[in-house]
């Protein structure tokens, strides 16, 4: 079963990963670390070191392209290895079709599969905090010292793929110290000691080399981090604690995830007294990792990937509770009608999952980047002077040189956002006809909740300010609408802020 689901997940992860590196903001600079060996320690380093590792070993071509596909199939992996993990918590529960049930349903989670296209951390987060989860299981059903060390190294694996993993410490060590092992001098303090051994050695071998340039490079780059996440993120913020993650939930998760997830939580609840700490903390832990989320100013989609994919895992868990209080727990046909029930409520909620991850899906074969270059191409002047939002994608050029190739002929100022470039008016004084703005760049700029962060008002203000007469003064000369996938269907707009030539 583990190996049949990861081959079906990991195949899904890399259909259609091949797009432009330029296409994520973060991915260009991710290929840069890898191929010139050298770490900002943004996040801690289990991604970029298994991307150079296996780029190493199959001689993967040292360009940005060939990495970034390279580190995408990585985060494939660590997906997939994710839904085994979650597929075997459900399997020792519950038995191998309870195992099967979480494991399409995970696998075919619509936020899973998007993120797993990227070059990003979250995929190893998942897998370190789903490997955890696995590990918490195995250590309360056979305490030993060996299943111990286990927990303490799926832990370090999951601070080692994001820092945020740390949070899996705040169910593991409660286990530790709540569950004995049936050695009687593997006390308490044995246990933490082993525990705390395993966890750090784990986190050092994962990120090593941690201090490789500088002592003070790892401290210098957690500590920017923080004050993203506490104080918010490219000079924006927000009232704090949001609703915006529980509003994305009720929008996007599909109802029968979250009834029979529902079904779960209160037949845990009401049967509370025999609930292993195991099976609290799977419960506990999305709730927690939510409510520790929505209390960050800085806000993305991919932040809510643990509890979009341990909800779809929570239904089927819900399903087999169900499945067993019709069945009950002996053999018999009353047994074999549990058994039905459980997959028939599992296939009804991956059924209910199918829908988004279809479109997801067809998203990834649809690239409007491409589609407005060869739109350019044809229809404006090979004299027209565009400025564009980098997400546009005409003149992929970053500070960190990882690209200077234009995608048209045309002459293209780039910025991360146009209006860095300048106010219209200087830009117009540069000889500049043409802007593409795109709705990923502009529209968190007109959103009621966001606000600026103390000290950067000023910038605020330009980028609205730019954004707003663009989008009033400027003439719409061909729109591509927002689609599923954000990168390759930005929501691109081409304004033409210059009188035309006759």
């Amino acid at each position: 079963m583990a190996v049949a689901l990861f081959a079906f997940s990991l195949f899904l992860n890399t259909r259609n990963n091949d797009f432009p590196f330029s296409y994520h903001p973060d991915e260009g600079g991710k290929t840069i670390q890898v191929i010139q060996y050298m770490r900002n320690y943004h996040h801690p380093l289990l991604m970029l070191s298994a991307t150079d590792i296996i780029s190493r070993v199959a001689f993967i071509p040292r360009e940005s392209q060939p990495i970034v596909e390279t580190g995408r199939g990585v985060s494939a992996a660590f997906a997939a290895g994710a839904v085994v993990a979650l597929a075997l918590i459900a399997r020792l529960r519950y038995g191998t079709v309870a195992g099967w049930g979480a494991g399409f349903a995970v696998a075919l989670q619509v936020d899973l599969f998007e993120t797993a296209h990227y070059m990003k951390e979250d995929p190893a987060l998942l897998f370190g905090l789903a490997v955890s989860l696995l590990a918490a299981q195995v250590w309360w059903m056979q305490p030993s010292a060996r299943t111990l060390r286990w927990l303490g190294i799926a832990c370090g694996i999951a601070t080692a793929g994001k820092y945020l993993g740390i949070v899996s410490l705040a169910f593991a060590v409660p286990l530790v110290i709540w569950h004995r092992a049936t050695d009687p001098s593997f006390d308490r303090r044995a246990r933490l000691k082993l525990f705390a051994i395993a966890f750090g050695v784990t986190f050092l071998l994962g990120n090593l080399p941690l201090f490789a340039y500088k002592l003070s490079s790892p401290f210098r780059s957690i500590r920017n981090e923080m004050k993203g996440v506490a104080g918010g993120h490219r000079g924006i913020t927000r009232e704090v604690p949001h609703t915006e993650y529980l509003e994305t939930l009720q929008k996007n998760m599909p109802p029968a995830v979250l009834l029979l997830a529902g079904a779960y939580t209160l037949i845990v609840v009401v049967t509370a007294r025999r609930r292993t700490g195991p099976e609290w903390a799977s419960l506990l832990f999305p709730l927690g990792y939510l409510a520790v989320i929505s209390c960050s100013p800085k806000i993305a989609d991919r932040y809510l990937l643990p509890v979009n994919v341990l909800l779809p895992f929570l239904g089927v868990l819900g399903a087999a509770e169900i499945g067993r209080l019709i069945g009950g727990t002996g053999p018999g046909p009353r047994k074999v009608i549990g058994v039905l029930v459980l997959a028939g409520l599992s296939a009804f909620q991956v059924n209910a999952q199918l829908p988004a991850f279809r479109r997801s899906f067809d998203g990834f074969t649809h690239d409007d980047p491409t589609a407005v270059a060869e739109w350019i191409k044809v229809n404006l002047p090979a004299d027209a002077v565009i400025a564009e939002d980098h997400r546009v994608n005409l003149s992929p050029t970053k500070a960190n040189g990882v690209s200077k190739n234009a995608r048209v002929p045309q002459k293209v100022y780039n910025a991360n956002f146009a209006p860095d470039l300048g106010t219209l008016d200087e830009l117009l004084k540069k000889g500049v006809t043409h802007v593409a703005i795109c709705k990923q760049s502009y529209g968190r700029y007109f959103k009621d909740e966001t606000k600026p962060r103390d000290g950067v008002k000023t910038g605020f203000d330009k980028r609205r300010e730019f954004y707003a007469r663009v989008l009033e003064e400027g003439e719409l000369v061909q729109e591509w609408p927002s689609g599923t996938i954000s990168y390759l269907q930005p929501g691109i707009k081409l304004f033409r802020v210059a009188p035309a030539k006759n």
